[in-house]
């Protein structure tokens, strides 16, 4: 991801150290940067995205959430994975992503893939992934600002980034916000530090990244549509003492190297531990997740039949989370473990066109220990596979069609299994399947894409408020929902009219429905059919 020093773009997303171009991924993928950012005005990432007409922001008590191809606002955080540089930034329990611990002053650019991409992230990635790429430490720099807004926000941020010596250079940064928000009893305080060390030297590449992320804020309660239309800003409880308080802290170190002149080694370790302090309807809880993820892959480029260049990635991740959780009513214990091994070869069939294979075959196993559900312990195991077939040929030099079937899975987080009905021993893995596809048309002034997909998901798993609640429980339990499916298409384009000014716009459409069960038929609640922007 050393753009800066190669000029080129280097699209992590991929997960490929030589397919170093957009062009050459079998897929919708769009990258905001630096000057995309810098022109928006945005102040955080949310915002930014916000901007997207193929990304639908929900917000929660916990942050926004981001749901691409079909997903409502309660599931996207499950269904749509968030990385940084290539690391996962999704939780292994019901909470969403915090994008409020990365600082926007640090971040050089973002990646958009709109689709699956279960062979090279697995787990979560169904709906779409957004990559966040941090600027580089290589270059000497400061920053310092301070912000100012309606609902009595305030806020600060610096940083500070060079070199140690001639290979080894180093980041620290914070940011501070305080503010009202638009509800009432909606305070919130929060706060981020971060530091980084980095190693360059020729292919071997070293990081660690010490993080720490404070966020306390109040709840205002949930509105109906009529209290909504009265006031939307009121305070709908009767207990004024409702809050929620996260504090997380993680560890991110990670280790590249050329071997001989075919291999790239990655390795990597992610660490993290977050505490959750609440109370809802004057009813305290508490809550820590502990997350381990080690990632291990390796890639070699080869020359294919008449000398194009090809690459073949393989891998294997493993992730080890821990859930404890109590209130007045729960006391849950729970461990979950994921193993998985993948692989994808990029295949060059000709100079014009690329053959994409992969699969990634994943299991997973559940300790739970439930006081409702599962007093005396229990042990639940489930797999998923993921296969994709892609092609990339090039029309001409300015021309590509690509064409890409994939396989997708979500399995059910550590906190989510256990909370389900009592006919209900465990939750089936959520799989999917994705059609798509694309053309693109890149000129010096003029950009036009056009995109159509079928996205069709079985067991999806999500909260279901009529099913019956388990022991204990009220107001619902998790399930696993009948087939859907979403039929979708995108058009955009952008035109430098002149030299200062660029038009660009996007189109999206969504067509979501059951296919099963009593709601055959009827559309999957939340999803916006038609956005657009300009």
């Amino acid at each position: 991801a050393w753009a800066e020093q190669t000029n080129e773009t280097v699209v992590v997303i991929g997960r490929s150290h030589h397919a170093d171009t957009l062009t050459q991924i079998p897929a919708n993928v769009a990258v905001i940067t630096q000057e995309d950012i810098r022109k928006s005005g945005a102040q955080d990432i949310t915002t930014l995205l916000r901007g997207k007409s193929g990304i639908q922001v929900s917000d929660t008590n916990s942050g926004a959430s981001f749901a691409m191809r079909g997903f409502s606002g309660g599931q996207s955080a499950h269904n749509t994975l968030i990385l940084v540089d290539g690391r996962r930034l999704n939780k292994a329990d019901l909470s969403g992503p915090q994008l409020g611990a990365i600082a926007m002053s640090q971040v050089e650019r973002i990646e958009i893939l709109a689709g699956s991409a279960g062979v090279l992230y697995g787990d979560q990635a169904v709906g779409g992934v957004i990559n966040i790429i941090l600027k580089s430490t290589a270059r000497e720099r400061g920053h310092v600002g301070i912000r100012l807004g309606d609902f009595d926000t305030r806020g600060t941020y610096a940083s500070k980034s060079g070199k140690l010596s001639d290979y080894w250079h180093y980041q620290v940064s914070a940011d501070y916000e305080k503010t009202d928000n638009y509800r009432d009893h909606n305070a919130q305080d929060s706060g981020m530090l971060s530091s980084r060390i980095e190693y360059q030297r020729d292919s071997e590449r070293f990081h660690a990244v010490l993080s720490y992320f404070d966020d306390d804020r109040q709840r205002p309660g949930d509105l109906t549509e009529n209290e909504y239309r009265a006031d939307p800003r009121q305070f709908k409880s009767t207990h004024a003492e409702d809050y929620g308080h996260e504090i997380s802290r993680s560890l991110d170190v990670g280790y590249q190297k050329g071997v001989g002149e075919a291999w790239q080694l990655s390795t990597s370790l992610q660490y993290s531990d977050t505490s959750t302090n609440a109370r809802a309807s004057s009813t305290p809880s508490q809550g820590e997740l502990d997350q381990l993820t080690v990632s291990i892959s390796g890639e070699k480029s080869f020359a294919a039949k008449g000398g194009e260049e090809g690459t073949w990635i393989v891998g294997v991740d493993y992730a080890n989370n821990t859930f404890d959780y109590f209130s007045l009513f729960t006391d849950r214990d729970n461990r979950q473990q994921r193993v998985s091994v993948f692989s994808q070869l990029h295949y060059p069939l000709s100079s014009q066109t690329t053959l994409v294979l992969g699969g990634r075959k994943s299991r997973v196993t559940d300790d739970l220990t439930d006081a409702a559900t599962y007093p005396n312990g229990e042990q639940l195991k489930a797999h998923a596979n993921a296969l994709e077939l892609g092609v990339n040929h090039f029309i001409d030099d300015i021309n590509r069609l690509y064409i890409r079937g994939e396989q997708n899975f979500r399995f059910a987080k550590v906190d989510e299994q256990a909370y389900t009905s009592p006919s209900v021993f465990g939750l089936d893995p959520q799989r999917g399947n994705s059609l798509e596809l694309g053309w693109r048309q890149e000129a010096e002034n003029y950009q036009i894409g056009a995109d159509l997909y079928r996205l069709e998901i079985d067991d999806e798993i999500l909260f279901d408020s009529n099913a019956i609640s388990p022991s204990g429980g009220s107001g619902g339990a998790n399930v696993n929902a009948d087939r859907s499916v979403r039929y979708g298409g995108s058009l955009s384009g952008q035109v430098q009219v002149t030299p200062k000014w660029l038009v660009a716009t996007e189109y999206h459409y969504i067509d979501a429905e059951f296919t099963e069960g009593d709601n055959q038929g009827s559309a999957l609640p939340w999803v916006a059919m038609h956005t657009a922007t300009l």
